[in-house]
């Protein structure tokens, strides 16, 4: 099985940030250099995202398999267990992976799974797939036109305008590019988060959704009683799909929040 692609920086507890569906690891650019003032911050490529290859074999890959996969990661840097956060489908993952026994504490931004099962493909996510294919030439000039970004960015970010140029294009081309998005896609239809009771007690858990998630509004895809009864939820004022881009200060404090719980328990 290839290795998943990743990022380190900092020293500290190890903490590991695991992007959504079509998005790769630069999505926590904004996050990760706060981050690893207190931690060892490893930002990866699930499999098929990035620059991960995707796992062979596999006509779906679950938000379990994923879990796997950065079980595997964990083990090959010889790391028991870890802070985990998550956006999206990443969120789903990392409790997935808590469910594991691999979490010292999960911070889920906007997390896929918390539904009931979808029977259909999702039209939003499928639309902005299908546009930065067709569009992946022209994504680093049609990103310089600030109407036009906010547009194109509108299902995951409350605050487009702010999302700087970079973080923008590398978006686009993580959607375009991401040769595991079928797979990944196919992978969270007819399932939904289950095994929220074995995740332990000891082990915090925030689940933290944008006021303005355009991509998994409440109350459908917001179902508290799928998540751990002990988890603690937030709801992040002015913000849509992407905390980590349209409030990234909250979102560093609320990961240390997380964390300062396990470590004092």
């Amino acid at each position: 099985m290839a290795d998943l692609a990743y990022d380190r920086a900092g020293s500290g507890p190890p903490l590991v940030l695991i992007h959504g569906l079509a998005s790769s690891r630069r999505c926590w650019d904004l996050v990760m250099g706060d981050l690893s003032s207190d931690f060892t911050v490893y930002a990866i490529d699930l499999p098929g995202h990035g620059e991960s290859d995707p796992i062979p074999g596999q006509t779906q890959t679950p938000a379990t398999e994923l879990a796997l996969a950065v079980g595997r990661f964990l083990d090959e840097h010889d790391v028991t267990s870890a802070h985990l956060v998550g956006n999206s489908l990443g969120g789903w993952t990392a409790l997935e992976a808590a469910a594991d026994g691999r979490a010292l504490s999960v911070t889920a931004l906007c997390p896929a799974g918390l539904w009931e099962p979808l029977r259909e493909p999702m039209s939003a996510i499928q639309f902005n797939r299908r546009a930065a294919v067709t569009t992946r030439r022209a994504i680093p000039t049609m990103m310089r036109v600030a109407p036009l970004r906010r547009t194109l960015m509108r299902a995951g970010s409350e605050r487009a305008a702010t999302v700087p140029y970079r973080v923008a294009v590398d978006a686009a081309y993580a959607q375009a590019d991401a040769r595991g998005f079928a797979q990944a896609h196919d992978g969270a239809l007819h399932r939904s988060f289950e095994r929220a009771a074995s995740i332990p007690i000891d082990v915090p858990v925030t689940i933290a959704f944008g006021d303005n998630d355009r991509l998994l509004p409440a109350p459908r895809f917001q179902r508290r009683d799928l998540a751990p009864a002990h988890a603690r939820w937030d709801v992040l004022w002015n913000c849509g799909h992407a905390p980590m881009w349209d409030v990234p200060k909250v979102t560093t404090q609320l990961i240390r929040a997380t964390s300062r719980v396990s470590r004092q328990q």
